[in-house]
């Protein structure tokens, strides 16, 4: 790993610092990059990612030069970074630190806050077109609010990050409505929580900003390459956000760029025989969506490895989980916030068989040995489960 990836990962180490204030000075040291970007802001609980990589894969085709930032990586810090589905490479992680270590250490900047900007500097470097920004936390505090977007987005809203965001729908939708910027277009899903649909409308109302709202009620597209109910919500909503770019795109340019769409951990099939799918969901909304998907296709006898970071709640789901697979192997990442195997264990009851191995890779390893060829295995709870999934199955999550 070089010297400038661990050092950021070393800042990395000092938690969350919300607030746009070290954002914005660090951002002025850098020259204000973010000024000279044609942005599209996203924001929302689940489905942020999957929206953004469409955006970009729609531009992409259309051939446009376009950047995706987007949080947390898999594996290696680069892909949050993105130019037309390549990761920035090393050398350019290396000229940033150099330029502006000093800038870092002396407005004690965040590793978010540090990445955001670097973002930023690499897209502006590279002259893209568009740079597909997502939110990390909310909305109103998060590093990238410090953008004036050309048009603003919020995916589906539900409980996560509840202990900084706020414990009700109410307080975490009015964190995300501060990406909302005065008379910019804002695009949103019909959410069915009045209260949520409600809080964006008065927002919209508020900064003069036009609200178009994607209804998910039709699809004009055959196929997308992201699976899941789910998935053709976001893609609806992303068509809808394209089509309020000027000039619009030719419609063909939406359909293959929804056709082609690849987001590693969404609902990934890894293996057909046995079935095994890779999901990142890690709250009650987005193991729903899992839960929803994988029955579809799950056969034999169904297993579930899961590991969470500390204070994730999926209580509502341990029913349905417990319900559907034969098995449950709890484990632990190596990330230091990983939630024990214990206390994970705790959430479960006496229905279902419940294994320990505390180890994320050989849990994987464990159950694939077990399977036989009809058999289903899910893979679910963190982005952190992303490296033990690359060692087994070999395979890579850098290309887009």
């Amino acid at each position: 790993m070089i010297p400038e990836i661990q050092y950021l990962l070393s800042i990395e180490s000092k938690g969350i610092k919300l607030g746009l204030e070290r954002t914005k000075n660090l951002s002025k040291a850098c020259g204000d990059p973010h000024q000279n970007l044609h942005i599209i802001q996203v924001a929302g609980t689940n489905g942020k990612g999957s929206t953004c990589a469409m955006i970009a894969n729609i531009l992409n085709n259309a051939n446009y030069k376009v950047g995706l930032f987007t949080s947390p990586h898999l594996i290696h810090i680069n892909e949050r970074i993105r130019i037309n589905g390549k990761p920035i490479p090393d050398d350019e992680i290396k000229e940033y630190i150099r330029l502006y270590k000093t800038k870092i250490k002396k407005n004690d900047a965040s590793f978010f806050e540090t990445i955001t900007i670097m973002a930023f500097w690499y897209f502006q470097k590279m002259k893209v077109d568009y740079a597909i920004m997502e939110t990390g936390l909310g909305g109103r505090l998060d590093s990238v609010s410090i953008c004036n977007p050309r048009i603003s987005v919020i995916t589906s809203i539900s409980l996560d990050h509840t202990e900084i965001l706020g414990d009700t729908l109410a307080k975490i939708t009015k964190e995300k409505v501060g990406i909302i910027k005065p008379n910019t277009p804002c695009v949103t899903i019909q959410h069915s929580n009045k209260e949520i649909q409600r809080i964006i409308e008065s927002e919209c109302m508020k900064k003069n900003s036009p609200l178009i709202i994607s209804n998910n009620l039709t699809h004009s597209f055959n196929d997308i390459g992201l699976k899941g109910t789910v998935q053709l919500n976001n893609a609806h909503l992303a068509r809808v956000v394209i089509n309020t770019l000027k000039p619009k795109l030719n419609p063909i340019f939406i359909e293959k760029g929804l056709q082609s769409v690849k987001w590693h951990g969404r609902n990934q099939i890894i293996m057909n025989q046995p079935l095994i799918i890779f999901d990142v969901a890690h709250n009650e909304s987005g193991i729903t969506s899992f839960i929803n998907f994988y029955k579809t296709l799950a056969t034999g006898n169904k297993t579930l490895i899961i590991s969470l970071q500390k204070r994730k709640n999926i209580d509502s789901q341990i029913n349905r989980i417990e319900n559907i697979f034969d098995e449950v192997i709890i484990c632990e990442t190596k990330n230091k916030r990983t939630m024990t195997v214990k206390d994970l264990q705790a959430k479960f009851t006496n229905q279902v068989k419940i294994k320990i191995i505390k180890s994320d890779y050989e849990a994987i390893t464990y159950a694939l040995n077990k399977a036989q060829k009809n058999d289903s295995i899910g893979i679910i709870g963190t982005h952190f489960l992303g490296d033990a999934v690359a060692k087994i199955f070999n395979i890579s999550f850098n290309l887009l």
